[in-house]
């Protein structure tokens, strides 16, 4: 008896560690809320008259990410990216072109670094639909032979970047490419919203964004945690009950033990 108790306050308390991971990240751009799976456990009574299953308690079998979408919230900044709809960006190393390298994300919070690559904030590139970088060019030269330079930085729904100069003539940068798979909740989580591809997700399915089955893509804006603190904190209160309950049996069955033994 006190395993099968035992293993409620320990599915109880793993509940309890997830839920208040979603209530930590209710903030934290682009965070996908992860939801416990439970299962009971039997072990097998065999015997000619009655065989029957003997419950042994319960497991936390299994923990996935929602990958539901959370609000938009505008900055108007033009490198600050949204995702509406289906897809992760893609990220890799600086000069990697090594799929398995690759990471994955919702977080839209990119830069231009000093070389003027489209960068997260861990320095990561942003990948196009082709697999290169994006590098915005500062100054280029027009059909005349003029130097030309920068004045500002477009990006579209469907994820084309275009750097517009100051002679009116524009540079198109590349294409955003969004990465899908088989099962997204099967991804694995890498820590920093970063996430990476696995059997269970299955490969990375490269295409441009707002085509198909891929979503668009929102400048000037960020998407949100998917976390409602309402739900978390109502699963909290249930998860924190049944690990109160399942403390007080465990008291209980002690007392009981020890009575009996004495």
């Amino acid at each position: 008896m006190i395993n099968v108790i035992r293993s409620g306050m320990n599915a109880s308390m793993k509940h309890i560690d997830q839920i208040s991971n979603n209530i930590a990240n209710a903030r934290t751009t682009g965070f996908k809320r992860s939801i416990s799976q439970f299962e009971d456990f039997y072990s097998e009574k065999v015997s000619f008259l009655s065989p029957s299953k003997i419950g042994n308690g319960t497991l936390v079998t299994d923990t996935r990410t929602s990958r539901s979408q959370g609000p938009l919230l505008e900055t108007g900044q033009t490198l600050d990216l949204a995702i509406e709809g289906q897809g992760l960006f893609v990220l890799n190393k600086p000069g990697s072109s090594n799929a398995e390298e690759a990471q994955y994300t919702r977080d839209g919070s990119f830069t231009l670094d000093v070389e003027g690559y489209i960068v997260s904030n861990d320095g990561q590139r942003l990948k196009s639909s082709a697999g290169g970088d994006f590098r915005v060019p500062r100054q280029a030269q027009n059909d005349a032979g003029d130097t030309v330079f920068l004045t500002e930085l477009v990006i579209d729904t469907s994820g084309n970047v275009i750097a517009q100069m100051n002679d009116r003539s524009v540079v198109k940068v590349g294409r955003i490419g969004l990465a899908k798979f088989s099962d997204e909740t099967r991804l694995k989580a890498e820590g920093r919203n970063l996430f990476t591809a696995n059997q269970a997700s299955g490969p990375a399915q490269i295409g441009p964004a707002f085509e198909g089955e891929y979503g668009k893509v929102i400048s000037g804006a960020l998407e949100m945690s998917n976390s409602d603190m309402t739900r978390e904190l109502t699963d909290l209160m249930r998860a924190q009950q049944a690990f109160s309950g399942s403390s007080r049996l465990m008291q209980a069955e002690t007392e009981l033990t020890k009575r009996l033994s004495q």
